[in-house]
């Protein structure tokens, strides 16, 4: 089992650091103390791949009843495009086409002709829900 310290941790489980450590307190990390280079520190225990803790498995729930569709700027103008993910500590999607943006923009009552169409073709490629 791979132990990486709490920030590295929090980089690799794209986490806030303050979160890794509720989650090890809660129980769904495991972590202990070992030596290291500059005396004792907190090691976690990394989880296998697709691991999710209960803050974003609840997320996720959520997430699975909100449009992935969203305007990349707040005039809403150009292209929707299909959130791919978000970062927890700030609001800075990342679309499907690679698209990187500042803050994201609710896209309800969008057309099929707004959507960016290298999305929409990613999205159905990995039979992703296309909200239709």
């Amino acid at each position: 089992m791979e132990k990486l310290s709490i920030q590295d941790a929090s980089y690799r489980l794209n986490l806030s650091q303050a979160a890794i450590r509720d989650c090890i307190r809660n129980g769904e990390l495991k972590a202990s103390r070992e030596a290291g280079p500059e005396g004792r520190r907190w090691m976690v225990e990394i989880p296998e791949a697709g691991w999710v803790d209960s803050f974003r498995a609840s997320l996720n729930n959520l997430s699975a009843s909100i449009t992935p569709w969203w305007w990349p700027t707040a005039e809403m103008s150009g292209s929707v495009h299909y959130v791919e993910d978000i970062g927890i500590e700030e609001i800075e999607p990342l679309y499907l086409c690679g698209l990187k943006g500042q803050n994201v923009w609710d896209a309800k009552n969008h057309t099929m002709e707004d959507r960016c169409p290298k999305c929409t073709d990613i999205a159905k490629e990995r039979e992703l829900p296309l909200w239709d």
